[in-house]
């Protein structure tokens, strides 16, 4: 572990050298947290392509998939918007036993719900299905009255919020009501972009994969004007694979 020089709130750690529950002490959410914290985790190339032949996955690393992981189990919810949520793993957010006794421990529900933004409320019937973890879904009250009885007589606890657009404020206070504070959010670049467009992201966990990636990936965030959100570093891993990740936090 080493302090970087002149940045007092930031340390660089070797991932190797930290356990899991290490892992999971470092990336913690703050304690009584009063509203829901917005976390984002991305991953890009050195020169900032999301994609590599159109697969975010193909930019991963072992360092990356294990701090992937941790950063779940610390969580409360999975923030994902529709098109994300169709990825499988969306279905059932498995927790082994290692974490689910860490989550336990602090005072964490031990399964691991997903919440799907959709504005249509089009979300995969598997992921409506997930006994173990309900998932919570925002939809629009513009939405299709069809796809909407579909929602309410499923398993998920579903938030119908006024407009033909889910708003980013909305769906933070929605989050806070249900008590779930601590969230992680996965994306898609759409959803995320809208996040940070509308000034609702709190931290970014971003890993640098070490690979130059060239072609027409786009950024992990693109709107049509400019926003500026300051950060700071609050943390450094880095993996004997070479990749790089910086913990961001608004100040």
């Amino acid at each position: 572990m080493t302090a970087l020089a002149g940045a007092p709130h930031s340390t660089l750690h070797e991932a190797e050298s930290l356990t899991d529950d290490a892992l999971r002490d470092l990336l913690a959410y703050p304690d009584r947290l009063q509203r829901p914290l917005f976390r984002a985790n991305f991953i890009a190339s050195i020169d900032g392509a999301v994609t590599l032949e159109g697969s975010g996955r193909r930019l991963g690393t072992p360092t990356d998939r294990r701090v992937f992981s941790r950063l779940r189990e610390v969580a409360d919810v999975v923030l994902v918007g529709a098109t994300t949520a169709k990825s499988k793993p969306y279905e059932n957010l498995q927790l082994d036993p290692a974490a689910q006794a860490w989550r336990l421990s602090r005072g964490l529900a031990a399964a691991l719900p997903v919440a799907v933004v959709s504005s249509r409320g089009v979300v995969p019937p598997a992921v409506l299905r997930n006994a173990a973890a309900p998932p919570v879904v925002f939809v629009s009250s513009g939405a299709d009255i069809a796809a909407r009885r579909q929602l309410v007589e499923s398993r998920a606890h579903v938030v119908v919020l006024a407009g033909s657009r889910v708003d980013s404020a909305a769906i933070r206070d929605g989050l806070g009501a249900l008590g779930l504070h601590r969230v992680l959010v996965e994306g898609g670049p759409t959803l995320f972009s809208q996040l940070v467009s509308d000034n609702e992201i709190d931290e970014l966990c971003l890993t640098t994969s070490p690979k130059l990636v060239v072609g027409p990936a786009r950024r992990i965030a693109a709107a049509d004007r400019h926003v500026e959100i300051n950060m700071a570093r609050r943390g450094i891993l880095v993996g004997a694979d070479g990749t790089v990740i910086v913990r961001w936090a608004r100040y």
